[in-house]
């Protein structure tokens, strides 16, 4: 099993599009952004900027 897919268990979801909706739903975002965002950063990143960036509001999105 890879990984990622485990992370992405651990937090409570099945797939990264799950992780990524919990992510925006938990600060307030529209997925749209952060899936966005996500693209951006690439799948390492999940777990490591892409949060924070979601935790500060998005701004880097918007």
């Amino acid at each position: 099993m890879d990984d990622v897919l485990l992370q992405y268990r651990a937090c409570g979801a099945e797939t990264r599009e799950d992780y990524l909706r919990d992510l925006a739903h938990d600060n307030g975002l529209p997925l749209e952004c952060v899936q966005r965002l996500a693209n951006r950063l690439g799948e390492r990143e999940d777990f490591g900027r892409l949060p924070l960036l979601c935790e500060a509001g998005g701004r880097a999105v918007l």
